[in-house]
């Protein structure tokens, strides 16, 4: 009898396995280029994948500002733009949350990241993770002037390990 429940347990778990696995290919399907999306900016304008920046890299990071790890990757980042400031220049970099504008607007400032070249977005929606396929804080996506997906990192990522992948 033993052995009977083992085996529909074994039976189960590979059903199981084999039924998330086309959802998982359509995850990482859709993260192969950015997909279709609306965030908002701080000024509560609609952001979606046609307002990028046609002529630049984009560097997207999806942080919450409680976060330690996130928030360790935000002084890396700092650091990183002053240290390469030319490579930084060319990228289109967003920063997406889900929390509220208040806490947004609190991590750019805490950390100063005014350029001209950085977004802070919102995702009151709470859409990004699934469409964008990441499931932990920080992430960073890099990807092509069109849109095309370099490079995901997921964690703590050192500016050092991904600024290879912008300044090809």
């Amino acid at each position: 009898m033993k052995n009977l429940g083992r085996i529909v347990s074994f039976i189960f778990l590979i059903i199981l396995f084999i039924s998330c696995k086309p959802s998982q290919q359509i995850i990482v399907k859709a993260t192969e280029e950015i997909p279709y999306f609306t965030f908002y900016t701080l000024d509560q304008q609609r952001f979606t994948k046609d307002s990028f920046d046609s002529e630049r890299v984009k560097l997207i990071l999806y942080f919450n500002s409680e976060c330690d790890h996130c928030q360790k990757q935000a002084r890396w980042l700092k650091k990183g733009i002053q240290e390469n400031q030319a490579a930084f220049k060319k990228l289109e970099i967003i920063f997406i949350s889900f929390e509220e504008m208040s806490m947004i607007k609190g991590y750019r400032d805490k950390y100063q990241f005014t350029q001209n070249n950085i977004t802070f977005l919102q995702d009151s929606r709470l859409t990004f993770a699934d469409k964008f396929g990441v499931g932990s804080f920080p992430s960073i996506l890099i990807y092509t002037k069109e849109g095309k997906l370099i490079k995901k990192f997921e964690g703590e990522t050192k500016v050092e390990d991904f600024l290879p992948f912008i300044t090809k």
